[in-house]
């Protein structure tokens, strides 16, 4: 049998059908909705290969995290046992995920700098307009022509929800999605205490000239991150000590996601 093997794996090298059950076997599904999970995975590909560093399993943080499976950064995640602490405001949301993702902590609130109650701007259940900034709110409403319906919202700090939730686990990703809320997100957070390996902002309005001088790029620069990738719209940020030095690929990289 080994023989055969060899012969037929001889007389497939190089060629199409080869190629083709290459494709077969390596197969992916991607999520989000520019292959943002697809990124993420390769980056731990690329730490495992680069740096020797492998993370089996980790917690993510998914601030905005919309559904359970469509268009989401996590699930692909989720799938392979990692955890994640998934927070929206959206009415509903918490139900629908504790039914999809019921090993994961889903709570039905809004981050900000300042814990207690809040005005949240509603488009759809879901829709991706969803918002705690009224300025974001109304030029969601200009665009879409959808008067928005004002929803009462409970708000926690970033540091407050990590301190009940985190339990010790390995803090790899925070995720943001907060429709122009993003940097209060950030300022809620104890970045000495709570330092992710990974932090990807959805961020709008930006240009190659102006990205360096963007206030999230600057603030997250204290914390010692480095803007790693661009996935228009999303950034991609990296801890300073988990930041690749890249070098020539050794062998398939089998994907996480």
């Amino acid at each position: 049998m080994s023989i055969f093997k060899s012969i037929l794996k001889r007389a497939l090298k190089n060629t199409a059908t080869l190629e083709r059950l290459a494709g077969l076997s390596n197969r992916q599904t991607v999520y989000s909705q520019f292959g943002e999970d697809a990124h993420i995975a390769s980056y731990y590909n690329r730490l495992a290969v680069d740096r020797g560093i492998v993370v089996v399993r980790g917690c993510i943080v998914d601030v905005g995290a919309y559904r359970p499976i469509s268009l989401s950064n996590t699930y692909g995640f989720y799938k392979r046992g990692w955890r994640s602490i998934n927070i929206d405001p959206t009415p509903g949301t918490k139900a629908m995920f504790d039914r999809v993702r019921p090993t994961d902590t889903n709570l039905e609130l809004a981050i900000s700098c300042k814990s207690g109650q809040g005005t949240f701007y509603v488009f759809g259940v879901p829709s991706v307009w969803n918002t705690m900034d009224p300025d974001a709110a109304r030029l969601a409403e200009a665009k879409s022509g959808i008067v928005p319906r004002k929803v009462a919202v409970e708000i926690c700090r970033l540091d407050t929800v990590l301190d009940r939730h985190l339990k010790g686990d390995n803090f790899e990703l925070l995720s943001i999605d907060a429709e122009g809320y993003d940097i209060e997100i950030l300022q809620s957070n104890n970045f000495s205490k709570f330092l992710p390996r990974l932090i990807m902002i959805e961020v709008h309005n930006v240009s190659l000239d102006t990205l360096k001088d963007h206030e999230i790029v600057r603030h997250l620069g204290t914390y010692g991150y480095t803007l790693y990738s661009w996935i228009n719209p999303n950034l991609l940020f990296v801890r300073a000590d988990s930041f690749l030095k890249w070098t020539p690929s050794v062998g398939p990289l089998n994907p996480i996601c």
